[in-house]
């Protein structure tokens, strides 16, 4: 191995999942156990990316299982952009900086507001957001409402719940610019990829966001037909982005197993490249 990716142990030769969830937000198991299921289903690589949450895994090396594993520090931020929510990750060669680490508190706090607004909105009795959440250590998202909503059995399922009580009336989009989240993050040192992005919405605003400083899209993701992979890829090109990747796991689907999707290392190596080599903040 040369250049950037000198630094990455066997990463051409090590599986990727850049994209996953725990407890600290809407995943199912706590951050140590994501880690232990990410070993156990023979991942090398992977970065926990809690919406508006960071740092609940330290960056590094760690063993588990009786295997290495190396965690990226990143996070998944929401904000929003002519009306609609867009997903934001980031990723930081080391440990996020402060800055970063207090807009996610900012952000997670906003949420636990908007949580408590809703559940006043709906007027069933269900309970206020935790002190965790409150103080910005635990980020608050609709399946939280809605899984409240089944157990005070006013909802059979997460998704009914979800569809019935909180809606976008009921539960407002977060108050972050994604231009402004882009901007801030890539000044910051992070290395900012498009979550999961629809086929029109890329259409039309990859260009906009391109030249607010995103680095990447996420074009590698589970159930992707190769017609969707290869748009992705196309527009990628276009406007001098690379590829990020990863499951979107939270675990709560049975049968569903970190490890069971994964991605070389080779396949990520211009965005290996970025992460390593840093980030200078954009000027536009």
């Amino acid at each position: 191995m040369t250049g950037a990716l000198a630094g990455w142990k066997g990463v051409r030769r090590g599986w990727f999942d850049l994209h996953m969830h725990s407890s600290a937000s809407d995943g199912r198991y706590p951050p140590a156990e994501v880690l232990r299921r990410a070993a156990l289903g023979g991942l090398d690589v992977i970065a926990l990316t809690d919406h508006d949450l960071a740092g609940a895994l330290s960056p590094g090396e760690h063993r588990v299982e009786g295997r290495d594993i190396r965690v990226i520090a990143g996070a998944e931020l929401t904000g929003r952009h002519l009306g609609r929510e867009y997903h934001l990750l980031v990723y930081f060669p080391g440990e996020p900086p402060t800055a970063f680490l207090d807009l996610c508190r900012s952000q997670s706090q906003a949420r636990a507001e908007r949580y408590n607004a809703a559940v006043s909105r709906l007027d069933l009795g269900l309970e206020p957001a935790s002190a965790d959440a409150a103080a910005g250590r635990r980020a608050l998202t609709r399946h939280h409402l809605g899984r409240a909503l089944v157990q005070a059995g006013h909802a059979q399922s997460v998704t009914e719940g979800i569809q019935r009580f909180a809606t976008r009336e009921v539960v407002p989009l977060i108050d972050l610019p994604f231009v402004e989240a882009i901007r801030r993050c890539r000044a910051l040192g992070g290395v900012t990829s498009w979550a999961h992005p629809p086929r029109q919405a890329l259409l039309d605003h990859a260009q906009t966001f391109a030249r607010a400083g995103l680095h990447a899209l996420e074009g590698l993701r589970p159930g992707m037909r190769r017609q969707d992979r290869t748009f992705v890829k196309r527009v990628a090109r276009r406007f001098g982005l690379v590829l990020t990747g990863g499951s979107d796991w939270h675990g709560w689907s049975s049968g569903s197993n970190l490890g069971l999707f994964r991605i070389r290392g080779e396949d990520l190596a211009p965005f290996l490249d970025r992460l390593s080599a840093g980030c200078p903040s954009v000027v536009d």
